[in-house]
């Protein structure tokens, strides 16, 4: 092959790797919704970070919006549609620590107003030993069980207006 051939699959490659990159990192958003690109301002933004709660609460991470499940490297913040959404999440066991202990995996239905950007963040308390369930989620085709002995209430935080200029 030649070297310009082979300089353009290289770099080709290298920003393939930084576009991946980015979506690992969480810089970005996805649109979680069908049909045609919308103007901000018609949409509705969640925002959540499994790590922190932005000094609100403790972290969220976000499973499936509507029994749909996020792609495994998602963006944390999803654009939708305004209306009633049922979230799977969990919350960050350490609040504001990164040791990616998860707890209280469960559903919440939210309503979202158009034009609206929400941080989500998650109250973690322990529940009476009456109260323990078991989860399940799924990674890589396994699906793994856990004794949940924390709830975890979501709450979503109106953060800031969405505009048009991005």
């Amino acid at each position: 092959m030649n070297k310009t051939v082979l300089g353009m699959i290289a770099v080709s490659a290298m920003l393939t790797g930084c576009a991946s990159l980015e979506r690992m990192t969480g810089n970005g958003m996805d649109h979680f919704y069908e049909g045609e690109k919308l103007p901000m301002t018609q949409l509705s933004v969640i925002e959540f970070n499994g790590e922190s709660g932005w000094g609100r609460g403790s972290g969220v991470d976000v499973e499936a919006i509507n029994d749909k499940p996020l792609p495994t490297f998602s963006q944390s913040k999803i654009a939708l549609k305004p209306g009633k959404y049922t979230i799977k999440y969990e919350c960050d066991a350490n609040q504001n620590m990164m040791d990616g202990k998860r707890v209280g995996l469960t559903t919440a239905t939210i309503e979202l107003e158009a034009g609206v950007h929400y941080l989500l963040v998650g109250d973690v308390s322990a529940l009476p030993q009456s109260q323990w369930y078991y989860s399940e989620k799924t990674f890589l085709g396994q699906v793994q069980r856990r004794l949940e002995k924390n709830s975890c209430a979501l709450r979503p935080i109106k953060h800031k207006a969405l505009t048009n200029e991005g």
